[in-house]
């Protein structure tokens, strides 16, 4: 699984919703940067590291759906 920038993410336990909106590399590891759309707030930018975020995914923590996969 590779991330890419417009990638959406789906966090079942808050119900928050978000779209990858860029990937840095950093000295420490690859930057992912996403964009939160929680209902009734404001969105909100969160980084994370890259490999953080696909472990997430393989634990089932977030639901991850490609951009190409999109209807």
């Amino acid at each position: 699984m590779k991330l890419q920038v417009g990638d959406l993410l789906f966090e079942p336990l808050s119900r928050n919703e978000g779209e990858i909106t860029h990937i840095v590399d950093h000295p420490d590891g690859r930057i992912v940067m996403v964009r939160w759309k929680v209902e009734f707030h404001l969105p909100h930018d969160t980084e994370h590291l890259y490999s953080k975020v696909t472990k997430s995914i393989k634990k089932g923590e977030i639901q991850y759906t490609p951009k190409a996969n999109r209807l």
